[in-house]
């Protein structure tokens, strides 16, 4: 891995304009459906039957091993079915309520009272809260490295630097109390004496806003970043704002640093404000393909569909349909997907903007490997999966880091030849974990 002065450099246009759109509540959708694997880890396991009645921020899934989370009814009404659900290659269960349009709160909901930071992470873990910017990471399990580490620098994440996406910039503008509230349970429990808010300067509002509201705070400081793609991502927002590096295999932690959303911080703020864990969040719907676009406040577990309908509908045949931004987000193949905790935007294309380029060879040009945030080549990557020997493939990819990338796809945007390298660099890595989970258990099995 290759440092740089500034890491990332890549200028894209960013279609923010949904920018200066509040965010709207969307009417109680007929039903939601809620995935049982809606952060990293193990998939929750339900706790209610079909036929069970349920109101608003009801557990209804207990987290269920290493790093999951609860899930907790988003409307309330009737279970209809528990049933398998697969979205983006990975299968689960889920659970759809039809609703019954009250949105009764659940009676047993109560503003935690933690005394101590082990009282706090339980609760944090009763809110259900992940990481809201994508990566899905619980959020307890985040915080809990302050059980073995000082952490003296948090570092909230505002960036927002993928193109579309306006919902954390929304957040930022119309929470900050809650941004301040987050921050004081930070200082009462973790005890880290430096609080970072690292906005693009493509948010001009937000970060006045929020330096303004923490003039008088010396712990807390806005730092307007490059407008620069991916500025979000937890190597590059490290760097560039702290002159910290991350090794591979190592954790933040160790570094005395954690990351964290700034609506994830919102959302844990909010549920030590009512009580109500996490059952709704801002999502920018654009793109296209879309006849309104907006901010949307909705309900977890609603559909595509019912947000596209929220906008007015379409105004023409959807050619990609995806979760995210259009550089790192995820595509579905249908409008009755659900909306997942992790879902910051919902990105629907027209037919001739969905369209791919055809591809090319190669002609070793280097931009992939001189725009790559980490100095990574995934020129090498793509030869090695072209190898049918595995474990010269492996030898490679492990030799020129692969699992290093961040899948930014900072290389695919900037291939004058069009090559996938995007989707090799994923295949790689994919590649990689699995052999080398293998070459484990082989190791083990061998004992």
């Amino acid at each position: 891995m290759s440092l740089k002065k500034t890491i990332s450099s890549l200028k894209l246009p960013h279609y923010k304009g949904t920018a200066g759109m509040a965010a709207v509540r969307m009417a109680v959708p007929k039903e939601v459906l809620l995935p049982m694997n809606m952060h990293s880890g193990q998939a929750a396991e339900p706790v209610v039957a079909a036929g069970d009645h349920v109101t608003v921020g009801q557990l209804i899934a207990r987290e269920e091993g290493r790093n999951s989370a609860p899930v907790h009814a988003t409307v309330s009404g009737t279970v209809k079915a528990i049933e398998p659900y697969a979205a983006g290659g990975r299968k689960t269960t889920a659970i759809r309520i039809e609703s019954d349009g009250k949105m009764e709160k659940c009676p047993d909901l109560s503003i935690p009272e933690p005394t101590n930071l082990d009282e706090f992470l339980a609760c944090v873990r009763e809110s259900g809260v992940v990481g809201l910017g994508g990566a899905a990471f619980p959020v307890w399990a985040k915080l809990a490295a302050a059980q073995k580490s000082h952490i003296s620098t948090v570092l909230i994440n505002g960036a927002e630097c993928e193109p579309f996406i306006t919902s954390d910039h929304r957040v930022m503008l119309e929470h900050g109390d809650l941004i301040e509230k987050g921050i004081a349970l930070l200082k009462r429990f973790l005890g880290s004496e430096e609080y970072i808010i690292g906005i693009e300067k493509n948010k001009p509002d937000a970060i006045a806003a929020l330096t303004e509201r923490f003039r008088d705070d010396p712990a807390v400081r806005v730092m307007p970043l490059d407008s620069v793609y991916p500025q979000g991502a937890k190597q590059v927002l490290l760097y560039n704002a702290t002159g910290k590096v991350v090794g591979p295999g190592q954790r933040l932690a160790s570094l005395g640093v954690i990351i964290i959303n700034v609506t994830s911080l919102v959302k844990t703020a909010e549920f030590f404000t009512t009580g109500m864990p996490l059952v709704e969040r801002i999502v920018t719907v654009e793109g296209s393909a879309v006849r309104e676009p907006k901010n949307l406040i909705v309900p977890i577990g609603c559909s595509i569909r019912d947000l596209v309908e929220a906008c007015g509908g379409l105004k023409e045949e959807p050619g990609k349909i995806i979760y995210g931004g259009a550089m790192m987000g995820k595509t579905v193949d249908t409008l009755d997907a659900s909306v997942l905790k992790a879902t910051n935007a919902v990105v629907i294309m027209n037919r001739k903007d969905a369209e791919k380029t055809k591809p090319s060879p190669c002609i070793h040009c280097g931009r992939c490997v001189a725009v790559c945030p980490l100095g990574l080549n995934p020129t090498a990557f793509a030869r090695a999966m072209e190898l049918e020997d595995e474990a010269a493939r492996a030898a490679i990819l492990q030799k020129e880091q692969v699992s290093l990338c961040m899948e930014c796809g900072c290389c695919s945007y900037v291939c004058p030849a069009h090559r996938p390298l995007a989707e090799n660099n994923s295949a790689a890595r994919r590649f990689i974990r699995g052999w080398e989970t293998a070459q484990k258990e082989k190791k083990e099995g061998s004992k």
